[in-house]
């Protein structure tokens, strides 16, 4: 278990999930809005789940991963730049 970064091939997305504190609700899989994430079994954890990135592609940024965990295990990163905001 350890910090897993993806970021997408444009480089406009970056998603951290610190597996140690996720405690594998599904609330993020649930509310992903594009099925970015998902649950993975991992046997060596008494959850015997663990958060995934599946589809970076898919990521649009939104932050409601990272917005609704309730053990602050995912952090969302969006270069506004790239993705065309005011910044």
């Amino acid at each position: 278990m350890s910090i897993v970064e993806s970021t997408s091939a444009n480089g406009m997305f970056r998603l951290v999930i610190n597996e140690p504190w996720c405690k594998g609700c599904r609330i993020c899989v649930d509310l992903c809005p594009t099925k970015t994430l998902s649950m993975e079994e991992s046997p060596d954890r008494w959850e015997g789940v663990v958060a995934k990135v599946t589809d970076m592609e898919a990521c649009n940024g939104c932050g409601i991963c990272e917005a609704e965990c309730p053990d602050f295990a995912i952090t969302v990163f969006a270069d506004k730049k790239k993705a065309g905001g005011d910044a």
